[in-house]
């Protein structure tokens, strides 16, 4: 079972994807220092991630955000992009599920989702519209992508990279080792994690330094000893697969020892909503419910994926 691969490759197309053999809340997000503040009178809801040309090499991400085209994977990448504003209109009032009539469009939606977390719906709206929601979701697929991520979901366990929806039993074992001491070697690992490294590409690796979580949302200790970095699409339906299947066991075993860390890598070439998604969930992380709109997100993903954007 594949699961979802990032863009990579040259500049005139996306690589082809990778195959996979199987297949919250503590502080809020620290608020990034650029770029600057939404410009009075800008519409609100108008920065999303632009499709960023994930490479290796001499090429960069796309630092731009995006507003208003979706691209398709197979389209050609580009490696910039401007920003651009919406048209003005202010966007309809929800209909959501409270009203037992479906939304009509992505912001319908995450303002329905908004108003079940009892958020403040002006901030949340605010949030949306800020350059600097979408700097902290672009700063994570910048990191990703210098860390080799190539499909989503992608974890790191301290420096044990796992690919893939593996199951819990895999988590248990790898965090097992790590709360002992972390090997340096396959020697001391299952056959099962032994397959995952001998794969093509691999889908387990021990590289060489943990990933810096310092601006993702943590549930658990920061300090933990066992950190566990996720890289993660919202739309994403392997990434669901391993939240429906594997998560709660994993969420078993936070606190002191072991913790969690959520970083935004959103393929929106091949899941367009997947940036707004992320910016749904930094704004409602911005009120101390990231872990609750990540949860609706994902429960409600059939919902609100195909919808359009206005």
């Amino acid at each position: 079972m594949p699961e979802d691969p990032a863009p990579t490759g040259s500049p005139t197309g996306p690589a082809d994807p990778a195959t996979n053999p199987i297949g919250e809340p503590s502080a809020p997000y620290p608020v990034p220092s650029t770029p600057g503040r939404r410009a009075a009178g800008q519409p609100l809801w108008s920065y999303f991630l632009t499709p960023a040309a994930v490479l290796v090499g001499s090429l960069i991400i796309a630092a731009a955000v995006w507003v208003d085209s979706d691209t398709e994977a197979e389209s050609k990448i580009s490696d910039g992009a401007d920003a651009a504003s919406v048209a003005t209109t202010p966007a309809p009032a929800p209909t959501t599920s409270a009203g037992n009539s479906s939304p009509t469009d992505v912001l319908v939606a995450f303002l329905g989702y908004a108003g079940q977390l009892n958020l403040d719906q002006q901030a949340f709206r605010q949030c949306l519209g800020d350059a600097e929601s979408a700097a902290i979701i672009n700063t994570h697929l910048q990191r990703g992508s210098q860390l080799g991520v190539s499909g989503t979901p992608t974890f790191f366990i301290n420096n044990k990279k796992v690919v893939g929806a593996q199951p819990a039993a895999i988590f248990d074992e790898i965090i097992a080792a790590e709360l002992k001491g972390s090997p340096t070697s396959l020697d001391g690992y299952s056959a099962s994690v032994r397959q995952l490294a001998a794969s093509n590409p691999p889908r387990f690796e021990i590289v060489p330094s943990k990933v810096d979580v310092s601006d993702a949302f943590i549930e658990g200790d920061p300090g933990a000893k066992v950190m566990i970095a996720e890289f993660s699409d919202f739309q994403c339906p392997f990434c669901k697969q391993w939240v429906d299947a594997t998560l709660k066991r994993v969420r078993s075993q936070l606190g002191k020892d072991v913790a969690l860390a959520f970083l935004h890598f959103p393929i929106v070439q091949i899941h367009p909503n997947a940036g707004k998604a992320s910016l749904a969930a930094v704004c409602a992380g911005e009120q101390g419910k990231f872990a609750q709109m990540h949860d609706i997100l994902f429960n409600r993903q059939t919902e609100w994926a195909k919808l359009p954007s206005d």
